[in-house]
């Protein structure tokens, strides 16, 4: 039987895709259980991937990086090609007070990490770091290290530090999100047609859809070479560099926010040519369920080898202690802005906390319980910009705060 427990350990092509495979499962099987009538989801593979990961489970390194990524892209690839055909109407109606809430959000969060650091005598490397886990932004790890590679007083164990704050802030972002939609969800329950003498706009899942669509017939082989393109232009999207004054390293939407917006304009387009950009319902919800799976599993795998150690050794409780702060107290407040002030309804209030946070996990979450467009639709509106805002502020975090 050794050649069977080889198989967790080795990191062979076998054994990683064996790994993968079952922590993707158990994940789902686990999902499928309802706590009070609600069913985490898919998001549960996260959990198995922190479970596998303590526990010892190997994959290669290239090819987890690779399926990690590559699951990304087909996942908000999917979500794209979902939302692109209704994208336009809401993005119309809701799309600037949508995005304003978002800017508001990652304000508040970078702000909370520099007065956190300040109070707490955390420093500013480690500070960005949790301010990058706490958000769930991985872009904006890696943004925030190339800034410190380019100070006169960087070291190496200074380049360390941000992801010891990013391990320790991760899990709970995540979670952390997906908790505060179930608690703001009594928040949404009845909703009232007309306040202060306006009556209410409809909700984003409430517009009319694009008349029409077509759906192309099982193994439409077009079909298949239209996704395959969108993607590979969604990666040159996200790849070309934006410079800004100032700033040490350029800017770039990278491989989820180049796919998504590559997804959105052409399933809004519908149809080139012979190539049908659009997809049936449920090719496309397969798409996206396996590749938020292989994401999922990735990062669960990766972020499990090293929670218990950061939280047991060290400051890291301490450091978690303060980040669900950097979680919580944005996503509070966007809820109450959410329902107060613009009237949204529950589904596109959780597309908007999933958009605002970057988070793929939670953005598969609130479908789940949601199962409506209007959630994607409000993740799709907000997160290209939240995208490079997250970017943006870290590195003029690292820039302003570092000695």
């Amino acid at each position: 039987m050794a050649w069977f427990f080889d198989l967790f350990t080795t990191g062979s092509v076998g054994g990683s895709v064996l790994v993968l495979a079952l922590i993707s499962a158990l994940g789902l099987i686990l999902g499928s259980f309802r706590i009070r009538g609600i069913a985490p989801g898919i998001v549960m593979v996260l959990f198995s991937g922190l479970l596998f990961g303590h526990f010892g489970a190997v994959v290669a390194p290239t090819m987890l990086e690779f399926i990690r990524d590559f699951g990304l892209i087909l996942f908000v690839y999917a979500v794209g090609v979902q939302v692109g055909p209704d994208f336009i109407a809401p993005l119309r109606r809701y799309g600037a007070a949508l995005n304003v809430l978002a800017v508001c959000i990652v304000a508040l969060g970078w702000a909370l990490a520099a007065a956190i650091g300040h109070i707490a005598s955390i420093e500013a490397p480690v500070a960005v770091g949790m301010l990058s886990g706490a958000t769930t932004n991985t872009p904006s790890l890696g943004a925030a290290q190339a800034a410190l590679r380019d100070l006169p007083t960087y070291t190496e164990q200074m380049g360390q530090l941000p992801g010891l704050g990013y391990a320790v802030s991760y899990p709970f972002g995540n979670i952390g999100v997906i908790l505060m939609m179930v608690v703001i969800r009594p928040l949404f329950a009845r909703r009232t047609a007309e306040v202060g003498g306006v009556t209410q706009a409809a909700p984003l899942a409430d517009l009319p859809h694009a008349e029409g669509r077509p759906t192309p017939a099982n193994g439409d082989l077009r079909q298949v070479l239209a996704m395959f393109l969108g993607i590979a232009l969604g990666v040159v999207v996200g790849s070309i560099p934006l410079p800004v004054r100032g700033l040490p390293a350029p800017l770039r939407l990278g491989l989820a926010g180049g796919p998504l917006v590559v997804a959105i304009a052409l399933s809004a387009r519908a149809r080139i040519g012979p190539l049908t950009w659009r997809m049936s319902p449920e090719a496309s919800t397969l798409l996206r369920d396996v590749g938020i799976a292989l994401f999922l599993s990735c990062v669960g795998l990766i972020a499990g080898r090293r929670l218990v150690e950061t939280l047991t050794v060290g400051d890291g409780v301490r450091w978690m202690a303060w980040a669900t702060l950097i979680t919580l107290t944005p996503m509070i407040l966007a809820a109450v802005a959410a329902r107060g002030l613009l009237k949204t309804d529950y589904a596109s209030t959780c597309g908007l906390m999933a958009g605002s946070m970057t988070d793929p996990a939670a953005l598969a979450f609130s479908w789940s319980v949601t199962k409506s467009d209007a959630t994607m639709m409000a993740y799709a509106t907000v997160y290209p910009l939240t995208m490079v805002l997250r970017v943006l502020s870290t590195q003029v975090f690292v820039l302003l705060l570092t000695r």
